[in-house]
């Protein structure tokens, strides 16, 4: 629970968060706390296992994504997602195992988004030299049939595509400028931003050894950069302009790293090992499904920005969460009311 109060209230250090839990030792009890030590406290995150809060977050996605799968009507079959990554730079000379460049230190989350419900919906955190494409077996191995896939072109691996869509699995991606390829049927083209559109062939032997099936090719032009772009997939069904917004819609999981290193505290870290990072930022992702959890029961019009602000400042008030969005007057409780729902009661 520590670990959720420092990250509601942006601690910037341990000793912030045991001077702040000090200054309300008669609001404690409600959230199962008492006095500790800084170093017990330290001691014990640097051994809890980062399994523990993986094994939360996914429990209480699945309780977001039920509010979401109702809200949209989704089903588990033909879901869309978006895979990439992103670096989190650490403290210079703080941490161990996460060197990065020559000045910097890092980690890397690696991301899958399901695009519909915006949130992530599989994360694996490692040190910034694993490569994006060691990672897309992780990513993808749970996928269900039907699903589609859209990543960036650094997640180049032949093999693995074909592996894809034999398990009847749709990606779209971008060509890099060394994929060499053959048309073998051109398709008829009826938008204006669109410049080729064919199914091909690998001309390479050993990319036709690892992808022996038939792809397609389509290049559009955005008429807001002016930018031409060429994507490669192997869903033949779909029109041109559908693959092309469909991968626009991959934009929205950098949205996603925007918005969480935005809200979340997880540019600074209070711990210096790799569990008690590890911790840090899963701990961090399941105040954000919290967060939004309680945006969609409230139907609050707030921005998570705003959201997390308020319950940063009312972390310790007793009061109701309609007060905190404006609908009723905002009456602080005093000690002998009767117990009231906490910000992460849900």
């Amino acid at each position: 629970m520590s670990l959720f109060i420092a990250q509601a209230s942006w601690s910037e250090s341990i000793r912030h968060i045991w001077t702040e839990l000090e200054c309300y030792p008669k609001k404690l009890y409600h959230l199962w706390l008492r006095g500790f030590k800084r170093s017990t406290f330290s001691d014990r995150i640097n051994k809890i296992p980062p399994e523990l809060f993986q094994w939360v977050f996914y429990e209480l996605l699945w309780t977001v994504n039920q509010l979401i799968w109702k809200k949209y009507k989704q089903q588990e079959l033909g879901k869309i997602y978006a895979i990439d990554a992103t670096v989190i730079s650490l403290c210079l000379n703080t941490f161990d195992r996460a060197k990065y460049r020559k000045r910097k230190w890092a980690i890397k989350l690696h991301t899958r988004l399901d695009l519909v419900s915006a949130l992530p919906d599989f994360i694996s955190i490692t040190e910034w030299k694993k490569s994006d494409v060691s990672q897309i077996h992780i990513l993808l191995e749970s996928l269900n049939k039907w699903s589609t896939i859209v990543f960036d072109r650094w997640y180049f691996d032949f093999e693995y595509r074909y592996s894809l869509t034999k398990r009847s699995i749709t990606f779209l991606t971008r060509t890099k400028k060394s994929t060499n390829y053959m048309p073998i049927k051109h398709n008829e083209i009826t938008d204006p931003r669109v410049t080729y559109d064919a199914e091909v062939e690998f001309v390479n032997q050993d990319s036709r050894n690892k992808y022996p099936g038939t792809l397609r090719v389509v290049r559009y032009i955005d008429t807001e950069t002016g930018k031409e772009y060429e994507y490669i997939t192997n869903a033949l069904e779909l029109t041109s302009i559908e693959i092309a917004d469909l991968y626009k819609r991959r934009r929205e999981i950098e949205t996603l790293f925007r918005r969480l290193k935005q809200n979340l505290k997880i540019k600074q870290f209070l711990w210096t090992s790799r569990n008690a990072v590890e911790n840090q930022v899963r701990v961090a992702l399941i105040y954000y499904l919290i967060v939004i959890l309680i945006k969609e029961k409230t139907r609050c019009r707030e921005s998570l920005l705003e959201l997390t602000r308020k319950f940063s400042i009312l972390l310790f008030e007793r009061m109701k969460l309609i007060y905190i969005f404006g609908s009723e007057p905002k009456v602080i409780l005093s000690a002998t009311s009767p117990p009231q729902k906490t910000l992460f009661d849900i």
